[in-house]
């Protein structure tokens, strides 16, 4: 008896690699322990331990002080191509 092979269609195909790049994107980002959002970029985050952060938002609902501020960077930072400034000779 001869089995029959799954075809991959083209919609399958798109929705794979869509899971895959939002999966990779969420991989790397930060969030707050508080309320799972995402901070913006230039927001500050509120290190409270050593696996807990919490965004602005939420450190008022903290009564501790927090450990360490944090500046949420860019993902590609240290990663760009840099100008380099050519002095005259």
């Amino acid at each position: 008896m001869a089995r029959t092979l799954r075809t991959l269609h083209e919609t399958d195909l798109e929705a794979a690699l869509l899971r895959k790049s939002v999966g990779s994107l969420t991989a790397g980002r930060s969030t707050c322990a508080d309320c799972g959002r995402t901070p913006l970029v230039g927001e500050r985050m509120y290190r409270y331990g050593r696996h807990s952060a919490v965004c602005a938002l939420c450190t008022p609902l903290r009564r501790a002080e927090p450990d360490a501020v944090e500046l949420v960077r860019h993902f590609e930072r240290g990663h760009t191509v840099k100008r380099v400034a050519r002095h005259a000779a």
